[in-house]
């Protein structure tokens, strides 16, 4: 006998990873309640239920197969991203489903009013570009630049009780550091302002100025 499940249920799933008691990382709690590890056992996988699955329509005809799930901004699945055509090859597109219509018939993924026509006639999807404030590169940067004035802070503290001829060396590598750093901030502020078309470019040069900072931090007397 088949069973008949919906998608909502890994919405509300996901809904509750947002609650007072979901896990947090850094937390120290790592056990689950009873009800917890019921609505856990009740819910879905995405990888063991969905992801990679191939996707039908009522009559049995394969549609595709499920490769992503979009999560609003309100904590619940919003869309099932279904890839259609030759999953490695040029006719490979993909195609938004709202996820409210994706069953579980037994094994199988259904979405019961659709047909292959219908897909085809829908817009292709495409994965928004990871934005610059997203970028893990820019929040690299940014933490070495906090550093790099938390260790020019350290020096001209070390330089003050020091005699003339010491503080040489040391101002010369607070000038380093400070020529390094402004040179991240200033690619930063570059990157800013670039336009979609430029915003990659820059980023990169982002990267390798943010690396050869940290080089200068690292080799700042302790």
């Amino acid at each position: 006998m088949k069973t008949t499940g919906n998608i909502v249920v890994l919405g509300m799933a996901l809904a509750l990873a947002g609650t007072a008691g979901a896990q947090v990382a850094g937390t120290r709690r790592l056990s689950s309640t009873t009800a917890e590890s019921e609505l856990v056992i009740a819910g879905w996988s995405a990888k063991q239920s969905i992801l990679g699955r191939s996707v039908y329509n009522a009559s049995g005809d394969k549609l595709g197969k499920a490769l992503d799930l979009i999560v609003g901004t309100d904590k619940h699945v919003t869309f099932l991203i279904v890839v259609t055509g030759n999953p490695l090859g040029a006719s490979r597109r993909l195609v938004a489903v709202p996820a409210a219509q994706l069953q579980v018939h037994g094994s199988r993924l259904v979405l019961p009013d659709t047909d292959r026509l219908s897909l085809a006639a829908q817009p292709a999807f495409v994965h928004a570009p990871i934005t610059r404030t997203q970028s893990t590169i820019v929040e690299q940067a940014q933490k070495d630049v906090d550093r790099a004035r938390q260790t020019i802070a350290r020096l001209e503290r070390i330089s003050a009780h020091r005699s003339a001829e010491g503080r040489v060396d040391l101002e010369l590598q607070i000038l380093a550091l400070r020529q390094r750093q402004q040179v991240v901030e200033d690619k930063l502020a570059e990157m800013e302002a670039a336009d979609a078309a430029q915003w990659q470019a820059v980023e990169a040069e982002v990267g390798q100025a943010s690396a050869r900072l940290r080089s200068a931090i690292r080799g700042a007397p302790a």
